[in-house]
């Protein structure tokens, strides 16, 4: 998906965009372009006009959106995905169901296993710019579903077992992220064609790999960004043309030199990219601590900002804005909009 208005690469530093014509000191504040969301309707998402430092003073809060869900629901929001109409899907993992959001935070729908096929959704993606790719974790299958929530077309994965997360590769191919079967055995990410013919099953399962660990997936038009909640590097795969690289995951690298790595330090929980950059490497909380951390780094490996802190789960990307779900004082859901622009030398 285009990346309009996208960050601008213009030498070092870091710039930060919010919602009104201001300044404070050395971080510029200036009108976005007219994106979603950007006109929240009144007493429901709201405008943050001052640059916020939650993220080390990277992010700018753009919108605030709490979630509304029905009264005999509780939320737990496991993958979020905005829509080209301005609602938001989102996968409920205590529901087990795909709910639908308006821009102001109203459940709008439910969709159950009866509407979809889905046993347990894990995990969507944008397919088209105007379909929703949603995975079953359960039995391993891709149903493709419209904005009106119905299915347009089902396909099975019979190449791997226990799916965890689809990824869109330039509107061409999906990617998978599972433990690899049949076909697939042996490797954790498999290819498909957007109507679910099978390419090629890639990147060897660790044998280190403990139970809760996995990869994570994210990608740049045809670029594949590879990681692994153990491991201390990432892989880029150009799909096109076959070729991989690696980089250092330089928090793992730290974590690891502190005798960290076999406790809960730097374990990768999250990786996010579009083709405007940055990537951004998501990493659990410490044993007894709250925050998040994360990594930015340019498309090409080279870091730009590490270390990065904060109570945000980010749960989504799209363009330049990033999207972030958290549980309030009250026990509520809320979805926070954020853009970030920078500058890497």
């Amino acid at each position: 998906m285009p990346c309009a208005p996208g960050p601008e690469y213009r030498g070092s530093g870091a710039e930060f965009v919010g919602l009104r014509g201001e300044s404070s000191g050395d971080v510029a504040v200036r009108q976005p372009g007219g994106g979603r969301g950007s006109s929240p309707a009144a007493g429901s998402a709201s405008a943050e006009p001052t640059v916020e430092f939650a993220f080390g003073a990277v992010f700018t809060s753009l919108l605030r959106i709490p979630l509304r869900a029905a009264r005999e629901d509780s939320l737990i929001v496991s993958d979020l995905l905005p829509t080209a109409s301005g609602r938001f899907w989102l996968v409920d993992a205590n529901a087990a169901a795909l709910k639908i959001f308006s821009p102001e935070g109203h459940q709008l729908g439910s969709l159950q296993q009866r509407a979809t096929g889905l046993r347990r959704p894990v995990s969507l993606a944008s397919l088209h710019g105007r379909w929703i790719a949603a995975l079953d974790g359960h039995l391993p299958a891709v149903v493709i579903l419209d904005e009106a929530g119905r299915v347009l077309r089902r396909f099975p994965l019979p190449e791997l077992d226990r799916p965890v997360q689809i990824c869109n590769l330039d509107d061409r191919r999906l990617a998978v992220v599972g433990s690899g079967w049949g076909a697939g055995a042996g490797r954790q990410v498999h290819l498909y064609t957007t109507n679910g013919e099978y390419i090629e099953s890639l990147f060897g399962e660790s044998r280190r790999a403990r139970k809760r660990d996995r990869a994570y997936v994210a990608a740049a038009g045809s670029a594949m960004y590879l990681g692994h909640s153990h491991t201390d590097s990432f892989a880029i795969y150009d799909v096109d043309a076959h070729g991989v690289v690696a980089f250092s995951n330089l928090n793992a690298s730290v974590a690891e030199s502190r005798g960290r790595y076999s406790r809960s330090g730097a374990r990768l929980c999250g990786l996010f990219a579009a083709s405007c950059g940055p990537l951004i490497a998501q990493y659990a909380p410490e044993a007894g601590a709250r925050d998040y951390s994360y990594d930015l780094y340019s498309l090409d490996g080279t870091p730009i900002a590490l270390g990065l802190r904060s109570p945000e789960r980010v749960v989504s990307l799209e363009g330049p804005l990033f999207y972030s779900v958290r549980t309030t004082e009250r026990g509520d859901n809320e979805l926070r909009v954020w853009k970030l622009r920078f500058e890497p030398g």
